[in-house]
């Protein structure tokens, strides 16, 4: 097999794609998803706040491991990049999703030659793995150097090509016009309801209830918003509303408003739950209902609250997390050193992570939601009362202190022991205020950031 790419016609050049190139592309394919999450660190580092959120890293990840392997296949196959290079699903939909929120094309292209610079190094010590010796390796490193250069041009070209054509259609749509009226709602605009119903085509007067549906990684071949969509239009229903507004926030996630003429019972929204069959790995957080485009306002910014929390909590897939169940955990963690602090001080040796005295602060949590009585707290955790008894001894010695001083911070602080232990994902910290910073870019609503097509 010889390849087919100009720049490797010579003689030496066809024996080391060979002998070293074809070879090290199988280990890049192989360890595309490895060198993704390193590549995505770096750009991570480079451009924070295009990368702020977890979501936003995951869908540059996904789109780096899917460049990674294109060009993996074009090196492995010795296919000239011009002719073969492609931009695939990930990389398709980011570049598109860019155009939707204003994303800077010299945004959008820089953390892609980001990316090419980390992609780079790491191919660089595969290499080195697989040349025999200094005079091959550098041939290797030469040939490769240029291949990826060539790749890399034609790719940029595709992706400034999709962009520019997607901002001029998505400009003149009716959509842009939803995303520049639901901004001017975030940023308290004043706005004519009549106006605002009109270009939303969706009654703003009405009480409503946000939410936030999400997924945690991005998935090749599935339609993420299509996904997302149905668990809205389940919720939806669930109170009589068939059709919701949506907005897209990223290719991960959607914000939704779900309206009604009356007010909404608490215990509907405490039983909202959605068909995980259509909606697989999706996630929703919901705020309290409120009237208007205040309301509006006010349940999306508890709605985003509440996906922090349920991120921090790790909340299974197909879970409703409602900001009334959560608000206190949400007011206590905005600023998660503090948290971490009040919760040692309170817990004092209580607060250990050893599985014994997880164990015993777990009892009494649960005694203490039971207002002390031993006989339901044994109930409802599968135990003898005296198990009870004991492992409530054994905490108050721990505490150094009796149950009832200080109960109330006591209560508090075991609640969100889990929530900001050590190593919790510090971009989930960030208090409500930063939901309305997530909409500051026209169509940017709740997108932080455009993830690099790398």
């Amino acid at each position: 097999m010889e390849p087919a790419w100009s720049g490797a016609q010579g003689a030496d050049q066809r024996r080391v794609w060979s002998a070293v190139l074809r070879p090290a592309a199988g280990e890049l394919m192989e360890r595309a998803a490895e060198i993704a999450a390193a590549v995505n660190v770096f750009t991570c580092e480079r451009l924070p706040d295009l990368l702020a959120s977890a979501e936003a890293r995951e869908v540059n990840r996904a789109s780096t491991e899917a460049s990674i392997r294109d060009f993996a296949e074009v090196l492995g196959s010795g296919a000239d990049p011009a002719q073969t290079a492609r931009l695939g699903s990930p990389t398709l939909d980011y570049a598109q999703d860019g155009a939707h929120r204003d994303i800077p094309l010299t945004t959008l292209m820089r953390s892609y030659r980001l990316g090419h610079a980390a992609t780079s190094q790491h191919f660089a010590e595969i290499l080195d793995r697989h040349a025999r010796d200094p005079a091959e390796l550098h041939l290797a490193s030469e040939l490769a150097s240029a291949w990826m250069f060539a790749y890399v041009d034609a790719a940029l070209c595709l992706v400034e090509e999709v962009y520019t054509a997607e901002r001029d259609r998505w400009i003149r749509s009716a959509a842009a016009s939803q995303a520049e009226t639901i901004k001017a709602i975030f940023d308290g605009q004043p706005l004519d309801a009549d106006v605002a119903s009109r270009r939303l085509r969706h009654d703003v007067r009405r009480i409503h209830v946000a939410a936030v549906a999400w997924l945690d990684a991005h998935d090749e071949g599935r339609n993420s918003i299509a996904v997302l969509e149905a668990a809205i239009r389940d919720i939806a229903a669930a109170i009589g509303n068939h059709k919701p507004l949506v907005q897209p926030l990223s290719t991960l996630s959607v914000a939704a408003w779900l309206s009604s003429h009356s007010d909404i019972p608490s215990r509907v929204l405490d039983e909202l739950r959605f068909r995980t069959a259509v909606a697989p790995g999706v996630r929703v957080a919901i705020g309290e209902p409120a009237r208007g485009i205040a309301g509006m306002r006010s349940s999306h910014l508890e709605a985003l609250e509440a996906q922090r929390i349920a991120r921090l909590a790790r909340q299974n897939v197909g879970t409703v997390t409602r900001y009334g169940n959560v608000a206190l955990r949400a007011i206590a963690t905005t600023d998660i050193e503090q948290s971490r602090t009040f919760v040692r001080r309170e817990l004092g040796r209580l607060g250990s992570h050893d599985e014994t005295t997880r164990r015993l602060a777990a009892t009494l949590r649960t005694y203490l939601d039971e207002n002390c009585s031993r006989g339901r707290t044994a109930k409802r955790l599968h135990i003898h009362e005296n198990t009870v008894a004991y492992r409530i001894r054994q905490a108050e010695e721990l505490l150094g202190r009796p149950l009832g001083k200080r109960s109330l911070e006591l209560r508090i602080a075991l609640a969100l022991a889990d929530l900001v232990a050590e190593g919790a994902d510090a971009s989930q910290m960030v208090a409500g205020a930063d939901g309305l910073r997530l909409t500051s870019s026209v169509g940017g609503l709740g997108a932080p950031s455009l993830p690099s097509p790398n």
